[in-house]
């Protein structure tokens, strides 16, 4: 987006300070995997060239790591820092949906509603358009904001707030194929899921949101400042207002575009810090929230044209980073954002940036670095290069477990000792126990009086004569 605003010349002195430009947060984590995940940080907004990246990882045991590394504004110089909430555009559809899947759990709704049951006829809205098709993008109605008409009208009135039928109605056209037909990702989908959930509550869709989630949870920065209060300190966003080709300082400018924002709304509208859209993330995907019946619904997936590599669900895209399956969403508005969570791990990553240059798929590439890290240090922990494929097959059981813990495996009689350890994900040994080899083809080791351990997603590794052999996952009820 090239916006004709007056010429703000600054001085270019980003690396005069470099060690204040870096924060970290990894309260609970261990300083070693804190290290390495803030080096591949700061490596990749090296590698990309970005203003700042930010980013923050939930761990099993609900720990959270979060670095920002770059610069919010240079005059005056002013890093990043953790607390600095981004706009984290279309992630804000993984809340909208959620909203919209609770409400089909609790009755008031069903995903296979028509529009004409919620919503008056709108022209070129096919009124027998489902909520699910609306979710999954198969609704083939258009996009209203790419509008060549909708970008002017915004910058003629900054100050205006919109509504979602206001907003419809003044920048629809024809759609793009019949509702079931194809896939195409069109944000008017979620403005109209905005009405319903007004429909359906009575409520207004941010007030829904904070009832349902933000509040309870504790997620207290992510606001959307067209109808609420930013509480955090705004990382300013890097924009080119003079289509000179050099992205300028646009706080002032952006921060105030409030019809920008209101338009945004239920489909891109909020700000946040990268700990609570990944504590989100974690939270939402595991279950925490819906019915395992319902995530699986929201997880079905189908092809998605135009997504790199990825397929869409209701309200969310799956992806593969580093061949680990990942559910989540990016987000672009200037800022970029990029949230994921990865069932194989318990685990949530997300990352910001501020530069305009950078969409959220070129963030795929640092989500991929963090998780390929994250590994990296659980393989120094076991010795064992990949925990995911080991050679021998190490069986667990009961697992889950609750006092006691056994593992079974074979081919292992000629060593003369074996260890079995259990850490936890931050790599914190829990109980270590030795036994001597019976010399047998089949081998059964047992760990009991396990009742102490604290519930939650732990590793057991087996050791041979003091070489690593395998690692397998568990989890303690």
């Amino acid at each position: 987006m090239k916006l004709k605003m007056k010429n703000i010349s600054v001085r270019l002195v980003l690396f005069l300070l470099w060690f204040p430009l870096l924060k970290s947060n990894g309260q609970g984590v261990p300083f070693p995997l804190d290290s390495m995940l803030s080096k591949s940080l700061d490596s990749m907004q090296v590698v990309l060239n970005v203003k700042s990246l930010s980013a923050a990882m939930q761990f099993p045991d609900t720990a959270v790591w979060a670095r920002a590394t770059g610069i919010s504004s240079l005059v005056p110089l002013d890093s990043v820092t953790t607390s600095d909430v981004y706009l984290i555009g279309s992630v804000t559809k993984t809340m909208t949906s959620a909203c919209v899947l609770q409400l089909a759990e609790q009755g008031v709704l069903n995903l296979d509603d028509s529009l004409y049951q919620w919503i008056d006829t709108i022209q070129y809205i096919n009124p027998n358009i489902t909520i699910r098709q609306l979710l999954r993008h198969e609704s083939g109605i258009y996009d209203v904001l790419s509008n060549p008409a909708c970008q002017p009208t915004l910058l003629g009135d900054q100050d205006s707030i919109w509504d979602p039928i206001d907003l419809i109605q003044t920048f629809i056209a024809p759609p793009q194929f019949n509702p079931g037909a194809a896939w195409s990702y069109s944000n008017t989908n979620y403005f109209l899921l905005a009405q319903i959930i007004r429909e359906a509550t009575g409520n207004y869709f941010y007030q829904e949101l904070r009832n349902r989630f933000f509040a309870p949870l504790a997620m207290n920065t992510i606001a959307t400042p067209s109808f609420e209060t930013l509480t955090s300190p705004v990382a300013h966003v890097w924009m080119d207002l003079n289509g000179d080709g050099i992205n300028d300082d646009a706080h002032n400018f952006y921060i105030n575009y409030l019809s920008l924002n209101s338009v945004a709304g239920a489909a891109g509208g909020y700000f946040a810090t990268p700990t609570d859209v990944t504590r989100w993330m974690r939270t939402y995907m595991r279950g925490d929230i819906l019915s395992a019946a319902t995530m699986t619904e929201a997880k079905t997936t189908v092809a998605a044209p135009g997504l790199p590599s990825a397929t869409y669900g209701l309200g969310l895209t799956r992806k593969f980073f580093a061949g680990y399956e990942g559910f989540g969403h990016g987000g672009d508005l200037a800022y970029a954002a990029s949230s994921w969570y990865f069932p194989l791990r318990d685990l949530s990553i997300t990352v910001f940036t501020n530069d305009s240059k950078n969409n959220s798929w070129t963030l795929v590439p640092v989500i991929t670095v963090l998780l390929k890290t994250y590994n990296n240090y659980l393989a120094t922990l076991t010795g064992i290069s990949d925990l995911a494929n080991n050679q021998l097959e190490l069986q667990t059981f009961p697992n889950p477990f609750v006092d006691e813990l056994s593992i079974r495996f074979a081919g292992l009689e000629n060593y003369k000792q074996f260890e079995v350890v259990l850490n936890n994900t931050l790599g914190q040994q829990v109980l270590a126990k030795q036994f001597s080899n019976p010399g047998q083809a089949e081998t059964v080791l047992s760990l009991s009086g396990l009742s102490h351990v604290p519930g939650g997603i732990y590793l057991v590794s087996l050791y041979a004569d003091g070489n690593p052999i395998a690692t397998k996952r568990v989890v303690r009820l």
